[in-house]
């Protein structure tokens, strides 16, 4: 009868071994899963709303707002994601949403970097009410991201409430650590690719050391508002390598007339007044003195379909365009290109003044010298026809008076008979460029200042 108690260690053991070995089994096969560091390609990120109860005192109805697609950088560190690029930075211990207040209240990930769940909510003693639960599994070569949100709050008795889901996948393009696919080229070609394994700090763009801070992105970069809204935008600043930085922008209201209107918080949420007119309003964003602007119109409600449909934006009032700028980063070579830019425009400046100038100068000279040339042939002119006119004064007294002067033209008699010979009649003179005609005691052109000529 004590035989089966004899018996009752050896199964205890047997069941701590296999349980061992199942359990030495599940870590050899997680830690012979590939990592997920490496580039991917994500999808634009979706928004699904639905509303429940929402009233005029709740303002505007909830609106799709997502975000693009594009490439993105994966980093696997420990057992968690940061994600970097098509929108702005992401990690699986968070949630996507970003409302003010929100923080996560519970998380949990697998041992083996397949699964996430993240939950968020507000405060309890915020009126907001939110619960936000970010769902993420992934697979060797996909992950999906799936997140829902709950929202209640109550306004002058109104209750407010509406849900949303949002969805976004990602595809594997290369893993870290991967070599690039080979290219099929021509054997003489083949010698170079060995460059591409030395070129191979590429792999550097799995973001383990970012860099400065050389671009600076804003979504959208046009935004239709109406008075009373609030918006928030999204602003990523990247490296040189495109790798996303934590670095975030001072924001700011750019001066106008609603600038009085608006306010903007130190994420990028902008809020309008209910007071606020119609118009223009911009929005700056800057990283070291670098900055872009996002313009955003203001409408009223009447008008907002209307403008809506006429504006070239989405649904939901905004640009599909991101509003970028370079920033000249601390490093030498950034603050060299950020000095030749404004030095050539500065030279260039300098060489369109200095040519305007001088092409100035040159035609004033050509004019000076046009007239010195005429003035000086009418000084030539003017003895031979004042001579002419002393000698035609009558075609018989032109031709007495050299008879009776005779010989010796100097000794005075043609000299003194010249002041009888004025009172003959005074010949016209003719401006040699136009052809206009004056009198004689005119000495100049009225209409291009040309000096007259004697009429022959």
């Amino acid at each position: 009868m004590r035989r089966p108690l004899l018996a009752s260690p050896a199964l205890l053991l047997a069941l701590l071994a296999s349980s061992l070995v199942a359990a030495t089994a599940r870590t050899g096969a997680a830690q012979d899963l590939p990592t997920l560091s490496g580039s991917w390609t994500a999808s634009a990120l979706t928004e699904q709303w639905a509303v429940t109860a929402w009233g005029e005192a709740c303002g505007p109805r909830p609106r799709p707002q997502g975000a693009p697609g594009g490439a993105v950088q994966i980093q696997q560190q420990g057992s968690e994601l940061s994600i970097s690029g098509a929108g702005r930075p992401w990690s699986t211990a968070e949630c996507w949403e970003q409302m003010p207040g929100l923080a996560r209240s519970k998380h949990s990930a697998s041992g083996n970097a397949r699964s996430w769940q993240t939950r968020c909510t507000t405060p309890a003693n915020d009126p907001r009410r939110a619960v936000v639960t970010t769902t993420t599994q992934a697979t060797d070569a996909s992950i999906q991201m799936v997140e829902t949100g709950q929202y209640q709050f109550i306004i002058q008795d109104t209750t407010c409430s509406a849900s949303v889901t949002r969805t976004r996948t990602f595809t594997l393009v290369r893993r870290a650590g991967e070599a690039p696919p080979a290219a099929s080229a021509p054997p003489p070609v083949a010698s170079a690719p060995p460059a591409a394994p030395e070129k191979k700090p590429a792999a550097s763009r799995t973001c383990d050391a970012p860099g400065e801070p050389a671009r600076l992105e804003v979504t959208p970069s046009r935004k239709l508002m109406r008075p009373g809204e609030r918006f928030q935008f999204r602003a990523l600043v990247m490296d040189a390598e495109g790798c996303a930085l934590p670095t975030r922008p001072a924001w700011s209201i750019a001066p106008g007339p609603l600038a009085s209107a608006a306010t903007v918080d130190a994420t990028g949420a902008l809020s309008l007044g209910a007071d606020a007119g119609e118009g223009k309003l911009g929005l700056v964003a800057s990283v070291a003195d670098k900055g872009v602007t996002v313009t955003i119109e203001v409408t009223s409600p009447d008008r907002y379909e209307a403008l809506l449909a006429t504006s070239g934006l989405n649904e939901a009032g905004e640009s599909d365009q991101a509003a970028f700028a370079m920033i000249a980063t601390g490093t030498i070579g950034g603050r060299t290109t950020a000095g030749e830019d404004l030095g050539r425009q500065r030279k260039n400046l300098f060489v369109a003044i200095v040519g305007g100038v001088a092409a100035c100068l040159g035609f004033a000279g050509l004019v000076l010298l046009r007239r010195g040339r005429r003035r000086a042939g009418g000084d030539l002119e003017g003895p031979a026809s004042t001579g002419g006119v002393s000698g035609e004064g009558g075609s018989a007294g032109a031709e007495e008076a050299p008879a009776s002067a005779g010989a010796p033209i100097a000794g005075g008699a043609t000299i003194a008979e010249a002041p009888v010979q004025r009172g003959a009649r005074a010949r016209g003179k003719i401006c040699p460029t136009c052809g206009e005609l004056y009198p004689g005691e005119a000495m100049f052109c009225g209409k291009d200042g040309t000096q007259l000529v004697l009429v022959n």
